[in-house]
């Protein structure tokens, strides 16, 4: 009899992310996670105490791909890359941008690595080295929500011209001014 094989918590959590990016974060169970890790749903409940330590378990895993994305865009200044990667992510990924931003979460996910990828970087960029910390965070939260609203238009299917030029230029068109607006209030006397 050959040996069991034993499933470890990121195998299980690894199946359960194949689901959310086919079926979306509500598609996932014991028997929808256990069927894509090809076992019975005993290694699934082994590996984690609760569906919700389960679904918390992928909402963190999708933080850190989305971060990690955004850390790898290369862009001339970090809150376009930002909002570049952001809205990569929603057009190649649209079940994992639902189940991060759309989808009703128990406990609320932790924000903040999210938010320093947007925030933390303009410190170290020359063009917004002289912002003081309050206005990169201000010019951070203003660009991040424009880039929700530009993921939301992708994901919702209204914006279909999801090629990398285009997604620059509708970053450019949206972003640019943002960062207009937040360097002209530094420039009042």
């Amino acid at each position: 009899m050959p040996p069991k094989t034993r499933y470890t918590r990121e195998a299980v959590l690894g199946a359960a992310l194949r689901v959310v990016r086919g079926e979306g974060l509500h598609g996932v169970s014991a028997r929808t996670v256990a069927k894509a890790l090809g076992a019975s749903t005993a290694p699934v409940l082994a590996a984690f105490e609760t569906m919700q330590a389960l679904n918390e378990a992928v909402v963190v895993a999708l933080i850190d791909q989305l971060v990690a994305q955004i850390d790898e865009t290369e862009a001339s200044d970090p809150i376009r890359g930002a909002a570049f990667a952001m809205a990569r992510f929603a057009a190649d990924r649209p079940h994992d941008y639902a189940a991060l931003f759309l989808h009703p979460h128990p406990s609320p996910p932790d924000w903040v690595a999210l938010r320093r990828r947007f925030s933390d970087p303009l410190g170290d960029s020359e063009r917004f080295a002289h912002l003081d910390r309050r206005q990169r965070n201000a010019l951070a939260w203003r660009a991040s929500v424009v880039a929700h609203g530009i993921c939301i238009e992708i994901w919702s299917g209204r914006w279909t011209r999801t090629g990398d030029a285009a997604l620059w230029r509708v970053v450019d068109q949206l972003i640019e001014p943002i960062i207009g607006a937040i360097e002209a209030i530094d420039a009042t006397p």
